[in-house]
């Protein structure tokens, strides 16, 4: 079978809020292991952190990525892939801004540099290509939001195969730069397409709750099918990964 998983998951930088990631990356490590998605689009890691999940996980995960502030330091929007299934053709890493080549550049009033991290993987096993954007748009401005929709839709024009978005959007679903991605790019939102659990994706360590709002999504060209998706909510001993839930989808070529 040729369907591919995908999981987008904000991995709460290394904040002092009484989770710390010394307790976090172990039970991290253990649902990515359990759930085994072949592409990872990750939020939020600094170096040290994702470096310690690496280690924690199966030798076939691969990490890329650079962080907001240019090379290692500050949060990453890194990419962790499954080397026995992708194999990697082209990285590019820019700043959501109006000059996105200059490191750590910022515009449109955001609380501090956003990346974006574009990958072009070939499945070793069909030889198809797929273009990967991971992104973490800014929680206060709905302005830099949508301009960064915008320099996201130049990437996704230049994909010469499927594509996939994973990120935390930090705005839920129905809001301007959704209906911009959904609407206008006419990308599809797995978890509304197949939708599993109607709980939020941003729990702040709270644990489900039914009606929050989903911000945290994985869209996809019309050219993939959504097989299945989940919102994954595995804790050990009452304790969480991290303060948002990871976003899971089983995904399949259509021909």
């Amino acid at each position: 079978m040729s369907d591919f998983s995908i999981m987008s998951f904000n991995l709460r930088y290394p904040a002092m809020d009484g989770h710390p990631v010394s307790t976090r990356l172990p039970i991290a490590a253990d649902l990515i292991t359990q759930a085994h998605p072949h592409i990872i689009g990750t939020q939020e890691g600094e170096l040290d952190q994702l470096e310690t999940l690496i280690s924690l996980l199966p030798d076939e995960y691969i990490w890329l990525g650079e962080g907001h502030s240019g090379g290692n330091s500050g949060e990453f929007t890194a990419v962790i892939y499954d080397s026995s299934r992708f194999d990697v053709d082209a990285v590019d890493i820019s700043w959501l801004s109006e000059q996105p080549e200059t490191v750590a550049s910022e515009s449109w009033g955001v609380s501090h540099a956003r990346t974006l991290t574009v990958v072009d993987f070939r499945d070793l096993l069909t030889g198809y290509s797929l273009r990967l954007l991971n992104t973490h748009l800014d929680h206060k401005s709905e302005h830099a939001r949508l301009e960064s929709g915008k320099l996201m839709a130049g990437h996704l024009a230049e994909a010469t195969g499927s594509s996939v978005v994973t990120g935390d959007f930090n705005v839920a679903t129905g809001s301007p730069v959704y209906d911009f991605f959904c609407t206008e790019l006419g990308l599809t939102d797995t978890g509304a397409v197949v939708p599993s659990e109607d709980i939020g994706t941003f729990h702040r360590y709270r644990g489900p709750k039914d009606g929050d709002p989903r911000i945290d999504w994985i869209l996809t060209s019309s050219d993939l099918q959504t097989v299945s998706t989940r919102i994954n909510t595995f804790s050990v001993g009452c304790e969480y990964p991290s303060d948002h839930f990871p976003v899971e989808a089983v995904l399949r070529y259509v021909d």
